[in-house]
């Protein structure tokens, strides 16, 4: 029997507890902004400034997903949307990342999203043909 290990992926450097505050989009390229940059996750770990580029994003299939902070667990009501047609809305936000998963051509960011005073759970997938580009000052 043949055994296949798919590596864990190992990102140079992650947005654990960051806060987005601009997602920019212009043609195929989305670009995050950080109010604070991002963490290097190998020592030192230290906290650098720059902003991560997103290239060959598929529009058709980047969604937000809005849910209502009711607690750990409950039933729960929210909306779910293109990503396009959420930034379209141009309202400001901050969006607090928990977490971040990798998959095949695509990348979830999952947390909080505070917009007009309501803070809602917030997932956030991006489909990508292209390369995931970390910006930094280093």
């Amino acid at each position: 029997m043949k055994r296949t290990v798919r590596p864990n992926i190992d990102p140079p450097y992650s947005l654990h507890d960051m806060n987005i505050i601009a997602f920019e989009a212009e043609g195929d390229k989305l670009t995050l902004r950080t109010q604070s940059g991002m963490v290097k996750t190998t020592p030192p770990c230290s906290q650098l400034d720059g902003y991560i580029e997103f290239h060959g994003v598929q529009w058709d299939f980047c969604y937000i997903y809005l849910l209502g902070v009711t607690g750990n667990e409950s039933v729960f009501s929210g909306e779910k949307m293109f990503l396009k047609n959420f930034l379209a809305k141009g309202a400001p936000f901050g969006f607090s990342v928990m977490d971040e998963t990798f998959g095949f051509r695509q990348t979830k960011l999952s947390g909080y999203l505070l917009s007009q005073g309501r803070h809602n759970e917030c997932v956030v997938e991006i489909y990508h043909e292209g390369d995931m580009v970390y910006v930094t000052e280093e």
